[in-house]
C-alpha cells in the first residue's frame, strides 16, 4: 500500500490565503535603516566635523556704557553658551545613534513576537 496522499497547496486552503506575510524587503529594510542611523551616528558623534562648529559667543565689540538691557541680553547670552554644544555633530550624533537604536530594538521585538 503505497497510496501518495494529495498535498493541498496555499491556494486551495482559504486560512492561508488570508494570511498575508510581509515581503523580505519589508521586513530588512528598517534593519537596513536602523543601522545606517546608528553608523551616521557614531561618526558623527565621535568625528565633530569642523562644519557643524558653533562659533563662540563672544560679542564683537565692548560696550562698557551700556544700557541695563544690552547687559542683561549679555549676561543670557552668556548663560546660554555654557549650555549650549561647542558643535552640533554633538547633539545629531546622540540623536541618530539613539534613533537607530531604538529603531533596531523595536524590529527586533517585532520579529521575536511574530505570530507564525
Amino acid at each position: 500500500m503505497n497510496a501518495k496522499l494529495p498535498i493541498p497547496s496555499r491556494d486551495s486552503i482559504p486560512l492561508l490565503n488570508r494570511i498575508e506575510t510581509p515581503a523580505t524587503k519589508d521586513r530588512i529594510l528598517p534593519v537596513a535603516i536602523g543601522v545606517g542611523l546608528l553608523a551616521v551616528g557614531a561618526v558623527l558623534w565621535r568625528m565633530k566635523p569642523g562644519a557643524l562648529a558653533i562659533p563662540a559667543a563672544d560679542p564683537l565689540h565692548e560696550d562698557r556704557g551700556a544700557s541695563r538691557w544690552r547687559r542683561a541680553a549679555r549676561r543670557s547670552r552668556n548663560g546660554v553658551a555654557k549650555v549650549a554644544p561647542e558643535n552640533l555633530s554633538d547633539s545629531l550624533g546622540r540623536s541618530l545613534v539613539f534613533a537607530g537604536g531604538a529603531l533596531l530594538v523595536t524590529r527586533l521585538l517585532d520579529e521575536i513576537t511574530a505570530y507564525r
